[in-house]
């Protein structure tokens, strides 16, 4: 029987607003459209590999208040598993305020709230020997993280980790990646005295890490490993909202794998398509349907 997929990490409720530009500090323009979205990039990433995957669960810590329980009755209205989401009592649910300017770029300030009180021991109470594929952020702390990561690797899960926002690693984390997938800012923030992302990716390699995945926006994104170089391209579709594309390459690239038995470049066109369709959409958690993205993609459905 095939296994589950799992995302631990963050919920946040985006407060977006609409801008002509995004404005320099100290500066006040006038904006647009105000909407409200269900986002964080855990949750981003799980709604994305779920939208794809169907037994995909969520790990996540909210507050006990009107935002928490707004996210909760959201998810469970979209079939997601929340057994596993915590709500802490004192801590107010993770909020993000973003800023979208007309060319589809943006801003984003997090105020993580609970999300920071996912800890350790929750890591310890979930049983990963259910799970093919385990994802994870760092919009949580970086122990629950690498606890994570160690649960993960000892049932025998292959590891995510989007290295977002970017911060100094352990090295010790390097060893439980199977994949990391930053965007070209972020590897030069994690590695040390790179200017060239190849150049910091092979680092990465060195260090333990199995497969590098870079992102490049509009550009497709580039996977390094044992076996070399590989860049793949994107598809065409129109930019209205780049918030969350990032989360929804990955969580759809973690459903691929799951999809195609582990192809990595099958999983990886899958994911571009999964994005590409994500951006022309409004919200963090707006995505494509399995067809649309399969469709996309020119992949075969297994």
């Amino acid at each position: 029987m095939q296994k589950k997929l799992l995302v631990v990490g963050s919920m946040n409720v985006d407060m977006v607003v609409k801008a002509p530009r995004i404005p320099s500090p100290g500066e006040t323009i006038l904006g647009g459209v105000f909407s409200r979205f269900f986002g964080g990039k855990g949750a981003n990433q799980a709604m994305a590999a779920k939208a794809l995957f169907a037994d995909t669960l969520f790990s996540s810590m909210c507050g006990k208040d009107s935002i928490g329980e707004d996210y909760l009755n959201y998810l469970k209205s979209k079939g997601m598993d929340t057994s596993l989401v915590k709500r802490h009592d004192s801590l107010h649910s993770g909020v993000a305020l973003i800023t979208v300017d007309d060319g589809g770029e943006n801003i984003i300030t997090v105020a993580a709230g609970a999300n920071l009180a996912l800890s350790p021991s929750d890591m310890d109470n979930i049983d990963f020997s259910q799970f093919s594929h385990a994802a994870f952020q760092l919009e949580t702390e970086i122990p629950t993280v690498m606890e994570g990561l160690k649960r993960a690797k000892e049932a025998s899960c292959q590891t995510i980790l989007t290295p977002a926002p970017a911060q100094k690693l352990p090295e010790e984390i390097f060893p439980l990646l199977d994949f990391i997938v930053p965007n070209q800012h972020e590897i030069l923030l994690i590695q040390d005295g790179y200017n060239d992302a190849e150049p910091a990716a092979k680092a990465l390699l060195d260090k333990g890490v199995k497969n590098v995945i870079i992102t490049l926006g509009s550009k497709g994104s580039a996977l390094f490993n044992a076996d070399g170089r590989y860049d793949f391209g994107t598809f065409h579709t129109p930019r209205v909202d780049t918030v969350g594309a990032g989360d929804c390459f990955t969580g759809s690239f973690m459903a691929g794998l799951a999809l195609f038995n582990g192809d990595i470049k099958k999983a990886i066109t899958f994911a571009t398509a999964a994005a590409s369709i994500a951006v022309s959409k409004p919200g963090a958690q707006n995505f494509g349907t399995f067809d649309e993205v399969l469709a996309l993609s020119g992949l075969n459905k297994q």
